[in-house]
């Protein structure tokens, strides 16, 4: 039996308790509205197998053939399941640890039907803050029941914090010049997402962007003022410069006005103690209005002063400060100038990632999260072998460095072209070793539990086959998108990533081109017997599968045709290229649209359409 994340204790009996029309789910006396919740939720699960109806009570003892669920003392978090012939005892020793013994129980439900083993479960989380940080800015902005469904998953593992990150995509009641045509989220859809979260014991933690990457806002007529380079405004829009430049001004006063302005008006919305001020990437800081100031004082302090600054700000709204921390580590000299109460949100996302970041903020007397992240972003599937590797290792200093929490990021940039469904993987795995880090899974057991929790006994090889299409991706969406941007920007940043791109390997383009295809079939074969609520994720799997291939082909057309590598053998006529890339692209936007608002898609839109117009120009 597969459990994720996996308990610490696990006893297993003779015997099993059978779950039949008579069976109820009792909630003790003292439990709440949260812990019914619970209840409905595993009644829910139940109701998968027919002719069960289960009734949900509440008494002051068991009665027997019940899932009795009570409270207990017991550390946070913490649970047990006690399953007897007779009964099922669930006690958690708060709301979150009966929630997180129920999810248990769906878990064990899942894979065993109505005859349950007789099993004794005693569990409790190692980091006590496990979160998930889900990009909602760079492209895509999800609709509010997609953000539900995610937090449903993220609760399943046992997650309990979740930050969307936010550039210019909420609606800030003075700023529509900012946000007009990114169909942003609004006040109204967080309060309902708070709430919604409170019910699944997940906190919804503001993510805002406070320093660095506020291109949209310091591109627009009233606010390019704001920016430390010159000339932002009216420059045609790429996703490379939106990515790399558009710091505010430190110099200006009036940029900490506005910034406060947008705090003001985002706290309230948020139940959470805590604000991420985000305050990372900093690229531009003293190379433009302030360089005089810099000269003075230095990058380091020019930094650390304005960080500060903010950080006050949001003190004073009684709030928990955190901030990412690669801006300060490049400048440790300047940790001990900052409140040892706020928390260093320490981000790595490499495979051979040191622990070198980790080490110095700890012993600064800093608190820290380690923060890894699922590799999606510039691509359209995520790269789960790398992405593992890093989220183990982050993990795993964590650990060995007293840190307070994970932070597992899914980030989109460029367009955030990766669909929802493939970042989950990397989801399951961040969570599993949040709660447990002591199970080193092995991949390949995990890609089959993970399977089946998430798609059904009969779909235990899907994991594994989006592994081996994420090996596939050998030319990803990122060349094209360099190939197409350096045509409007002559940059020497793009100039080196396209000779990565001049250099990849062709065969493995070429082989990658093909075994996509064939994983297309294998993924639809494999996923035609999942859950039906999972269809969704099939259906994106399958178009990233058709997606990977696709990219392949395009850039082995672009290096023979336009960089005139003429030793290359493209895979498919290029007028038939364009064709089905269009295709392609219209059940992309289809699926989109499914999880998603129609945000940004036409930036993605814009580039596909560039690249056909290419393909239809070549004269063979």
């Amino acid at each position: 039996m597969f459990l994720l994340p996996k308990p610490k204790q696990i006893n297993y009996c003779l015997g099993n308790f059978y779950i039949s029309g008579k069976t109820e789910i009792i909630l003790d006396y003292n439990c709440n509205s949260h812990d019914f919740e619970a209840a409905r939720l595993l009644k829910e699960e139940m109701q998968r197998f027919p002719g069960l109806k289960i009734q949900i009570n509440k008494a002051f003892h068991n009665t027997g053939n019940s899932i009795y669920l009570k409270k207990c003392d017991g550390e946070t978090e913490e649970y047990t399941i006690e399953i007897k012939e007779s009964d099922i005892v669930v006690r958690g020793s708060d709301d979150a640890g009966l929630f997180y013994g129920v999810q248990t129980l769906r878990q064990i439900i899942r894979q065993n039907g109505v005859a349950l083993p007789c099993l004794y479960i005693k569990d409790a989380p190692y980091f006590k803050s496990r979160g998930f940080f889900h990009d909602v800015t760079r492209g895509k902005v999800p609709t509010l029941k997609t953000l539900k469904e995610l937090v449903d998953r993220l609760s399943f593992y046992k997650i309990n914090q979740l930050q969307l990150y936010i550039e210019h995509t909420f609606a800030f009641k003075n700023s529509s010049e900012v946000w007009v045509g990114k169909d942003p989220l609004t006040a109204q859809e967080i309060l309902e997402l708070d709430d919604y979260c409170i019910k699944r014991n997940v906190e919804l933690v503001p993510s805002l962007s406070t320093f660095g990457h506020l291109y949209e806002v310091l591109v627009t007529k009233s606010y390019s003022h704001l920016c430390e380079l010159d000339n932002s405004y009216g420059t045609p829009f790429t996703w490379y410069d939106r990515m790399a430049h558009h710091t505010i001004d430190v110099s200006n006063e009036e940029s900490i006005e506005f910034i406060k302005n947008m705090i003001q008006e985002f706290i309230p919305l948020f139940s959470s103690n805590k604000f991420n001020i985000c305050c990372d990437e900093t690229f531009d800081l003293g190379k433009g209005k302030s360089s005089k100031l810099n000269k003075k004082i230095g990058t380091g302090k020019l930094y650390i002063d304005f960080l500060n600054t903010i950080i006050k700000y949001v003190k004073g709204y009684g709030k928990e400060v955190m901030f990412w921390g690669d801006v300060i580590v490049k400048h440790n000299e300047y940790l001990k100038e900052i409140p040892k109460d706020v928390i260093c949100l320490n981000w790595a996302y490499y495979p051979e990632v040191l622990e070198n970041d980790t080490k110095i903020i700890a012993l600064s007397g800093i608190k820290q999260y380690v923060c890894p992240g699922v590799g999606g972003w510039n691509r359209l599937m995520n790269s789960l072998d790398s992405s593992f590797v890093n989220i183990s290792k982050m993990i795993g200093y964590g650990k060995k460095y007293g840190a307070c929490g994970v932070l597992n990021t899914d980030w989109g940039d460029y367009g955030h072209i990766n669909l929802f469904a493939n970042s989950m993987p990397g989801m399951i795995y961040g969570a599993s070793l949040s709660w447990n880090p002591e199970d080193k899974i092995e991949v390949q057991k995990f890609d089959e539990e993970a399977s089946i929790l998430e798609f059904g006994l009969n779909s235990k090889k899907l994991v594994s086959l989006l592994r081996e299409l994420s090996r596939q991706e050998v030319a990803s969406w990122a060349f094209i998108v360099w190939w197409r941007e350096q045509k409007i920007l002559n940059n020497e940043f793009l100039n080196e990533n396209i000779k990565e791109f001049v250099r990849a390997d062709n065969t493995k383009i070429t082989k990658g081109y093909r075994r996509a295809i064939e994983l297309e079939k294998e993924i639809l074969e494999e996923g035609a017997n999942s859950y039906k609520n999972r269809s969704l994720d099939i259906m994106e799997f399958v178009n990233s599968a058709k997606g990977v291939a696709l990219m392949n082909a395009i850039c082995l057309a672009i290096k023979k045709y336009d960089f005139k590598c003429d030793d290359i053998e493209t895979v498919i006529p290029n007028n038939k290229l364009a064709v089905e890339l269009e295709y392609w692209f219209t059940e992309f936007s289809e699926l989109w649209r499914r999880r998603n608002k129609e945000s940004e898609i036409y930036r993605i839109r814009d580039i596909i359409i560039f690249v056909c117009s290419f393909l239809r120009n070549i004269k063979e």
